[in-house]
């Protein structure tokens, strides 16, 4: 109880802090911008061309892009960005890392919510389109809980609700619409009981209604908790958080462009 309170104040707090620090420039005179710091190069010791860049003139990078060396098939050469790194409140910490494929399609987007060094949310894509997102709602650098995705729809959630590493409820949508709920309730990796969305009311027991899943363990567990008001409210501030997040992470992508086109004149 004291750990979702306190999980959901964070995330309140680091919310109101990427508001700020996405407007903050918004209102700042436009020949400040001459303040920033010229790029920085380098090479990494991966090979990556790293490209930093200062954004808030404090001598100290923000934004980190990695590049690295293609060939097309006429065997033209050019430098493809493979992943970019935000750090949106200025404390040294990586805060956005986005990794992208060869063809510049974005393919994952992780989101450290609440500044503490550590990621709590990871979004797929495929694309162009977001097809899961892995959450960490115990601090324990460990995903439990998993949206689906298909063409941009919200069609299964699964979740670990006792934290034992095991999936133990999935829900079902349709139409963006919450149909259906299964649990399981002896930790084997199959549905027990299955329950409508609306009244929650039991509405069968699921004999076989999964593929087996091999868990590797076999020990029974105790029955895993309802969902709480408080899960919920957890899971709609961090959607909110991320979204703040990606406005800000756009903001700073608008301001290296700026930067990098100066510099270039």
């Amino acid at each position: 109880m004291k750990i979702q309170l306190w999980r959901q104040f964070l995330l309140i707090s680091a919310l109101s802090c990427v508001l700020f620090i996405a407007c903050a420039d918004k209102n700042k005179q436009a020949h400040e911008s001459d303040k920033m710091s010229a790029v920085s190069e380098r090479v990494d010791e991966s090979g990556l061309l790293v490209k930093e860049f200062d954004l808030n003139a404090d001598q100290k990078a923000d934004v980190f892009k990695f590049y690295k060396e293609t060939v097309d098939e006429e065997n033209n050469k050019s430098m493809a960005l493979v992943k970019r790194e935000l750090d949106l409140n200025g404390d040294g910490k990586i805060d956005v890392t986005s990794i992208y494929l060869d063809n510049g399609d974005l393919s994952t987007e992780a989101f450290d919510l609440d500044f503490d060094g550590r990621i709590d949310l990871v979004d797929y894509y495929a694309k162009g389109q977001i097809i899961k997102k892995a959450v960490d709602f115990a601090f324990d650098e460990k995903s439990d809980m998993f949206k689906y995705y298909l063409r941009g729809q919200l069609v299964r959630v699964e979740k670990d609700r006792n934290g034992d590493s095991r999936i133990d409820q999935w829900e079902y949508y349709k139409d963006g619409e919450l149909e259906r709920i299964g649990r399981d309730m002896d930790s084997d990796g199959e549905v027990d009981t299955w329950s409508l969305s609306k009244d929650e009311k039991q509405i069968e027991q699921a004999d076989e209604t999964k593929e087996e899943t091999d868990l590797g363990e076999d020990e029974a567990v105790e029955e895993k908790p309802e969902a709480t008001a408080e899960e919920a409210i957890n899971e709609n501030v961090d959607e909110a958080k991320a979204e703040e997040m990606k406005k800000a992470a756009e903001e700073a992508e608008k301001k290296v462009e700026e930067q990098t086109t100066e510099q270039a004149q």
